[in-house]
């Protein structure tokens, strides 16, 4: 990312942060998790690969963004759908994947920080004239640290893993059966 992306990633961030939900009077305080909507911004970093006969073996790494929105379905599970997107550039190459899907955090321990993730949602890989789409599973788990009654930071570790795609040159396929998968790395700040 060029220092220009970066200072638009913080101003974006800082937008995002400071336009928090309204409290609902249905919302629990502050010694638990609360009921209602919630959201959160997510930055890692992320080890992307494509697998297939022809493709380079290696992951490349690179920065991804996440952004997500729902509600507690109970005082444990929270669920709701996922936006992200990964990017690298491999030479003069820029090499991106995008994500979509539906996400739920459980915590298996009331009280505790430690949460696992599970996801179903769609993948796409484009590089150049390349591109890629396939069905994704989304595995994972992070630890909350609560900051205020409002906020939550905390870090976390996913995968995302499709495929059965194949793999297409300006619309022609070149390769069936093709597996992409990305691990993050991150952190992440949410509203609840």
């Amino acid at each position: 990312m060029s220092p220009v992306s970066h200072r638009s990633f913080a101003a974006l961030l800082c937008v995002l942060v400071s336009f928090g939900p309204v409290r609902l009077s249905a919302q629990e305080p502050a010694g638990g998790v609360v009921s209602g909507l919630w959201w959160e911004v997510s930055a890692t970093a992320g080890s992307a690969r494509l697998t297939c006969d022809i493709c380079d073996p290696t992951r490349e790494l690179g920065p991804s963004v996440g952004v997500a929105l729902g509600a507690y379905a109970s005082d444990r599970l929270r669920v709701g759908v996922e936006v992200d997107a990964w990017t690298n550039v491999d030479g003069d190459v820029r090499e991106s994947v995008y994500g979509a899907g539906f996400v739920a955090q459980l915590h298996p321990r009331p009280g505790s920080g430690l949460h696992v993730i599970g996801g179903l949602g769609w993948s796409g890989y484009r590089a150049e004239d390349f591109g890629y789409n396939a069905v994704r599973l989304t595995l994972g788990a992070g630890w909350d640290l609560p900051l205020t009654e409002s906020w939550v930071t905390g870090n976390r570790v996913t995968l995302d893993g499709s495929s059965y795609g194949s793999l297409n040159n300006a619309g022609a396929e070149v390769t069936p059966s093709v597996g992409l998968s990305v691990l993050r790395f991150g952190v992440y700040l949410r509203r609840r």
